[in-house]
């Protein structure tokens, strides 16, 4: 049996964002971090720190955005009589001003539960959070579309990936970057949410070794198969809490909010995503088989579909 684990690790380092990416969004987030926090907003954020895949070292390249949350004290703002909060659109709405404000001669665009500052390297997700707790770990961040306030944990997620990364050896973040590069390469009739993806990985290999990236992404798909009711290289006995038949469609958040992340996908997609998984997993497999690393390296490159 051949083995290309070095050349997979060399792929690696060209999906990853570059030094100069990095670079320029650690100036940015920085310095709307400080800026934001002056003026009449010098006593309405309590706290801010950086959120998403970037905080979570599991972001690819190119790097084009990076997600802040601002907490606040919500009683800086009007609330309604009989909330201890102001409405969602409220804080959006004097978010979006505080950074037109700032960046003038920038596009800046409310979103469902953000604003987005548009810079010429950059975007970037400014998320207002209410703290939903005595620990800070759970948070309120607004939807302008339901008029509600959600809970959310991003602490919590970058918690759960630097611990089963650690337990996997180091080999969880950099096999995320690769199934996240490999999605991102499916149909845009066949792709998920990249935030999925990772959970599912992480809910997978929180329980399951990862010995090898070879063998990490053999696994997952794998167990894609395992959801999908087809023939198994592996003798799966649990689904981790995952579900994507047609009966039940559930991942649900590994931050404890509840929110079951796929509740909205469309059944067809679903069963691309799923059908492209499994064509992955049989490539892995002859890779695993494979007498020369020529052959290996070729099917594996096909399974990531590079």
């Amino acid at each position: 049996m051949a083995s290309c684990e070095s050349a997979i690790w060399e792929y690696l380092k060209k999906i990853e964002p570059t030094t100069t990416q990095k670079n320029g969004a650690v100036r940015s987030h920085n310095y709307l971090r400080d800026i934001l926090c002056t003026g009449q907003y010098a006593n309405r954020i309590r706290t801010s720190y950086l959120s998403g895949s970037y905080a979570r070292d599991t972001a690819i390249a190119p790097l084009d955005d990076v997600d802040i949350i601002f907490v606040v004290n919500p009683q800086a703002w009007q609330t309604g009589m009989f909330s201890s909060a102001p409405s969602p659109e409220t804080i959006l709405r004097s978010f979006a001003g505080a950074v037109r404000y700032r960046y003038p001669n920038s596009s800046v665009r409310t979103q469902r539960r953000s604003i987005c500052l548009q810079l010429n390297h950059l975007d970037i997700d400014v998320v207002p959070a209410i703290e939903a707790d005595s620990t800070g770990q759970m948070i309120w961040v607004p939807d302008a579309e339901t008029g509600n306030w959600i809970k959310s944990s991003p602490k919590l997620h970058s918690d759960v990936a630097t611990k089963v990364n650690q337990a996997r050896n180091g080999n969880f973040k950099p096999l995320v970057k690769l199934l996240k590069n490999w999605n991102s390469n499916l149909p845009s009739t066949a792709n998920f949410k990249s935030f999925i993806v990772e959970t599912m990985a992480a809910r997978l290999f929180q329980n399951v070794a990862i010995p090898s990236l070879e063998e990490g992404l053999l696994r997952f798909f794998d167990f894609m198969a395992h959801l999908d009711g087809q023939a198994q290289a592996y003798s799966w006995t649990d689904k981790y809490g995952m579900s994507l038949n047609w009966w039940a469609v559930e991942v649900y958040d590994l931050a404890g909010t509840g929110s079951n992340l796929v509740a909205n996908l469309d059944a067809d997609r679903r069963q691309k995503f799923l059908d492209h998984a499994v064509r992955s997993r049989n490539k892995m497999q002859e890779a695993l088989h494979a007498r020369n690393v020529d052959t290996a390296c070729s099917r594996v490159s096909e399974a990531l579909r590079l």
